[in-house]
């Protein structure tokens, strides 16, 4: 198997994946493209944390991150409270409203989850997830890559 079938592949399921989750995420008031699903997400599983933990976990840079934040805070979905003993800091909260559109989008990402693996057996699952987490570690541990010019 070609290298580089393995990226085609991992681009067109990515591209099918969020073209299935696009009018879900539509339908619930979400902006797409501003990660405002998986920032949602992953606050649902885990709330009260300041803006690097967030951007950590959603693999999002801090700049972008902030505007996305700002905007919702301004939907009432956010609010951003001090951070007790720090003045600099500040804990991302959901709001009761951004509480449900975080159950709604956490509904929708098990959905999609339920027709990816469909018909994967529990071995066949854990053999790709252990092949996708050595390539993103691979990625993670590769600063700088040199490219040969024609």
């Amino acid at each position: 198997m070609e290298k580089a079938m393995v990226r085609e592949v991992l681009a067109r399921l990515e591209a099918n994946r969020k073209k299935l989750l696009k009018p879900y995420f539509q339908e619930l008031g979400l902006v797409l493209g501003q990660g405002q699903a998986r920032i949602l997400n992953t606050l649902f599983k885990k709330d009260h944390i300041t803006q690097r933990e967030l951007a950590d976990a959603c693999e999002m840079d801090v700049t972008n991150i902030s505007r996305t934040l700002d905007r919702m805070v301004e939907a009432g979905f956010l609010t951003r409270e001090k951070k007790p003993g720090c003045r600099r800091s500040y804990l991302i909260v959901l709001t009761e409203s951004g509480r449900e559109k975080a159950e709604e989008v956490h509904r929708g990402f098990q959905k999609v989850d339920e027709v990816l693996w469909k018909d994967f057996t529990k071995e066949e699952m854990e053999y790709i997830v252990k092949g996708l987490v050595k390539m993103a570690s691979n990625l993670q541990h590769t600063t700088h890559m040199q490219v040969e010019k024609k």
